[in-house]
């Protein structure tokens, strides 16, 4: 049906002109389709390839310390207010800016991140007054969990995890193995039956979960059931490819083709957290049909 001539409203997606700070307030924004101008966080690998329509400033640990790079942006870009996300949980929380921003004449809104991630989408709803909206995406959200305990168990698998990070600048790629000490790992692994070979205490490691991969051959080795491809996914198949090209034992999960692009799981996702699973789930179900 046409409607050429009518006053259609679209109410999503919804653009701010704010700016966004804090990793878990920005994903839990973007779940309901809200976005902000500019955004500092930084802890989610690749974040710029999620939100190519907002200007990532800086990470959340730099502007805990320094605050010139917001309050020029806020001067430029004709900023109406900023985001902060309140995180109880984390070690790094944004709220604490508010007295000082406030006190420059800063108009400050807060978003608290609960442990329930429907409780943080009430809480969007109700700062936001789109109560509705975020009603659907929490009756959405428990349909999937309960969608998901449906599913039989799976057999025990040893899944290797693997994220390429692409600098946004200058296009090299930084190679990570996710150990055992990840987010990915604690949460998503035990619902997956799963095992995962790389132990964070075997390694020196500059962020914990995330350990550096000089010789992918040395990761290879423990002989997975099935390689989980995360991040910048060219940057990894490329590796892989490599790797075949000048080896001549090639491990299983390679040699059957048991590599798949499943999402990266942190705790700033956790709104997403059963979707992500459930893709995880297909592709670990799939490793297991091929014999």
């Amino acid at each position: 049906m046409s409607t050429h001539g009518r006053n259609v409203f679209v109410p999503f997606p919804r653009y701010e002109n704010a700016v966004f700070v804090g990793d878990s307030a920005i994903e839990a924004l973007a779940e309901l389709k809200i976005f902000g101008k500019a955004l500092i966080g930084g802890e989610l690998p690749n974040m710029q390839y999620f939100h190519p329509n907002e200007k990532l400033l800086e990470c959340t640990s730099c502007v805990m310390q320094d605050q010139r790079v917001l309050t020029t942006a806020i001067r430029r870009g004709e900023i109406e207010y900023v985001l902060l996300e309140n995180n109880p949980g984390s070690d790094i929380n944004p709220a604490l800016l508010a007295p000082k921003l406030e006190a420059e004449g800063v108009q400050v809104k807060i978003l608290t991140i609960f442990q329930d991630p429907t409780e943080t989408l009430l809480e969007i709803g109700r700062v936001f007054g789109e109560e509705t909206r975020a009603g659907r995406i929490v009756r959405e959200y428990r349909l999937q969990q309960e969608q998901l305990k449906r599913y039989s168990p799976l057999s025990p698998q040893s899944i290797l995890a693997l994220l390429a990070i692409r600098h946004p600048l200058d296009d090299r790629i930084f190679l990570f193995a996710l150990s055992d000490a990840s987010e990915l790992s604690k949460d998503l692994y035990p619902a997956l039956c799963a095992h995962n070979p790389i132990k964070e205490a075997d390694y020196k490691t500059v962020i914990p979960g995330l350990v550096e991969i000089e010789d992918l051959s040395f990761f290879l080795a423990f002989n997975p059931d099935w390689i989980a491809i995360t991040g910048d996914y060219l940057g990894i198949q490329r590796a892989l490819a490599q790797f075949q090209i000048h080896e001549r034992i090639v491990p299983d999960a390679l040699a059957k083709n048991k590599v798949f692009t499943v999402p990266y799981y942190g705790k700033p996702l956790a709104v997403r957290r059963p979707r992500i699973l459930k893709l995880w789930r297909e592709a670990a179900e799939t490793a297991a049909r091929v014999k």
